[in-house]
């Protein structure tokens, strides 16, 4: 069965694809190990959040869930509700115009919606991955080259639990991609 779902390669590797919040910040100065380790910190939580997120199961109608699933739920959704607020309040009118990205744990390509940074600029990608997330995926990254509005991106080496988290979010969200195309074909 040939499931009609386009897989996203960016460096030889599955890419994760969608219409994002992204900008570029160049810096004149390295990233100390501070800055570094803060990053790591950072990221690690927010590929944990939205790896929990993409994962998360929906149950079906016909299933027992069990005698806490009705509490459980009625926290989750309080718990979104919080967080999304919490995200306007940050965030207010500062998101970036949504665009077409593609990344992985080696690098980033995407469609520049405004001035182009030049091959070679050294920086930090920021990549909004969920509306109900304030904070960016922050990744240490040198541009690699400019076609025309597609900017192209290649990562620091990111620590292995970020690469890993964004090799799993690529992953989750192709599996996804999959699945709903599978079901749509159905209908």
């Amino acid at each position: 069965m040939n499931d009609t779902v386009d897989t996203i390669v960016l460096y030889n590797e599955l890419a994760y694809h969608d219409v994002l919040p992204v900008e570029w910040q160049q810096r004149e100065r390295p990233f100390s190990r501070f800055e570094l380790n803060g990053l790591e910190e950072a990221n690690l939580l927010l590929l944990q959040a939205c790896a929990a997120i993409e994962e998360h199961p929906i149950h079906d109608q016909g299933e027992d869930p069990g005698p806490l699933a009705g509490e459980i739920a009625r926290l989750d959704f309080k718990l979104n509700l919080v967080l999304q607020l919490l995200a306007k309040l940050v965030l207010k009118d500062r998101m970036p115009v949504p665009t077409t990205v593609q990344f992985n744990a080696h690098g980033a390509s995407w469609t520049a919606l405004g001035a182009l940074p030049e091959a070679g600029a050294r920086g930090v990608l920021r990549i909004h991955l969920h509306r109900s997330l304030p904070q960016p995926l922050e990744l240490p990254a040198e541009v690699a080259s400019v076609d025309g509005a597609q900017v192209h991106f290649r990562f620091d080496e990111l620590p292995d639990g970020v690469a890993e988290l964004i090799q799993r979010l690529a992953f989750l969200r192709h599996r996804r991609d999959v699945a709903d195309a599978r079901k749509a074909r159905e209908e």
